[in-house]
This record gives C-alpha cells, structure tokens and sequence, in this order.
C-alpha cells in the first residue's frame, strides 16, 4: 500500500470510528455495509431486481459468470447506486459493498467503462491510489484498530472474523497491517 498518502491510515480509523459512533456502533460490534449505506443515502441492490434486465443476464451474472464481478457503483448526480453480486458469502458481499462505500466517501472519481466488441465490459483505466485508499478505508470500518484490540485477547482468528463479518482473511491481514499483536505482547 505504497500508494497511499502519509496519514491516510489513521484518518481512516478515525473516519471509520466516526460512522461507527454514527451507527450506534462500539469499535468491536459488526458494521453492517447495508446500514452505512442507509447512513450515505446508497441504494444497494442486486441484478435481479434491475428493471429491463432479462433473466437470461441475470442469471449469467448470478449464476454463470458469478466469479467474474463483485459489485459496480453507479453514480448519476446525487444520485448513487450499488449493484452488489449476491452469490458470495455474506464477507465477501461485505467487504464489497464496503470497498464500493469507501470509493464513495472518498469521493473518488468513477472509473469510465464500455462495452467491447465482443460484448464483454471493459474499464478505460484502473487508478491504482485510488484502489488502494478504498481497500484501506474499508478493511478498516470492517476491522478497526479498536475492534482488534478488544477481540484478540479473547477469541481466535475464525471466531473474532465471525463476529465481525468479515473473512478470516481479511482479519488476519488487518492484525497482520496494524502491528497490534507487538502492542498487546507489551500489555501481557
């Protein structure tokens, strides 16, 4: 994460905790993407309920090509939509609807993307800061500072990720990113 700017990483804890404070949050209890959506006025909905979306796509991005996207954000004036892919686990939809969120809190410019010749949808450019400020803002409203702090000293990996409706993967690169495992070894 190279990319991102000096202090960003704390301003994210600090965002983070301030939309968790918003949400009636304490840094250890879940965040539920959906209800920071709310929070943000995003619309979060899945391909099905798409109006003039045939089946016959729907279920090619459901079911046939489901590993192929995760979830798009489309932004029409105020107006913000997500479209989140409803075949993967629930940490997975969680940790993408986080990532769409924190492009939108950060207000970074939408990627422009268009259809090829072959019909498959292609993006004009990838902005690797801005991927990388998105992936830190939201692994850290899912995993905050303070939620690792609470949960490490009384419960393992898989059980404190449960809790946090996050995958163990993801849990662990945040104790891995944070350095906590250093602070609480002081703490014993």
């Amino acid at each position: 994460m190279s990319e991102l700017r000096r202090g960003f990483k704390a301003w994210c804890e600090r965002a983070a905790a301030g939309y968790r404070r918003e949400l009636g949050l304490s840094p250890h209890q879940a965040l539920d993407p959906v209800e920071l959506a709310r929070l943000l006025k995003v619309l979060v909905i899945t391909p099905e309920v798409l109006s003039g979306l045939s089946t016959s796509a729907a279920t090619h991005l459901c079911v046939t090509d489901a590993d192929s996207w995760s979830a798009v954000t489309l932004i029409e004036g105020e107006r913000k939509l997500v479209i989140l892919n409803p075949s993967h686990s629930a940490a997975r939809k969680n940790s993408d609807l986080a990532h769409e969120l924190s492009h939108i809190i950060l207000e970074h410019k939408p990627t422009q993307a268009f259809f090829g010749p072959d019909k498959t949808l292609m993006i004009r450019e990838f902005d690797r800061v801005q991927e990388a400020e998105a992936e830190c803002l939201s692994s850290v409203l899912l995993v905050p500072r303070e939620a690792l702090l609470a949960l490490l000293p009384v419960s393992d990996d898989e059980v404190a990720a449960q809790q946090l409706g996050v995958s163990t993967q993801m849990f662990r690169m945040r104790r891995n990113v944070t350095g906590v495992d250093r602070q609480l070894a002081r703490r014993w």
